[in-house]
């Protein structure tokens, strides 16, 4: 029959096992966290690198296309560009100028 203090230590060697489960619970669920974070870091690297050779491999193909047409489509091409910037522009700002742009007729109200 074990002895009241064989008892004490084996409750205490219990409550310690416990307490170190729930840290090796916790380091575990950090390192996990930790895991996840580097390969989502990753993916995001993945997919800006996969972005800028799209956009290199775009530009090369814009340039050759460029070089090998006359000089008057390249002339019509940023003609197009401006002027749909010009466009966008002044829709932009037109629709910033909103319904309070009406005229009052000078301030006045009218008599009846």
């Amino acid at each position: 029959m074990p002895s009241a203090s064989d008892q004490t230590l084996e409750n205490q060697n219990e409550e310690e096992l416990n307490s170190l489960h729930s840290k090796i619970k916790s380091l575990r669920s950090v390192t996990i966290d930790i895991l996840d974070d580097a390969n989502r870091q990753n993916d995001q690297t993945n997919s800006f690198t996969s972005f800028a050779s799209s956009l290199f491999s775009t530009s090369r193909h814009h340039n050759r296309t460029m070089a090998s047409t006359s000089t008057l489509r390249q002339y019509r091409t940023i003609a197009y560009i401006v002027g749909a910037i010009v466009v966008l522009w002044l829709i932009l700002k037109i629709w910033r100028s909103g319904p309070s742009a009406t005229p009052t007729h000078g301030g006045l109200e009218p008599e009846y």
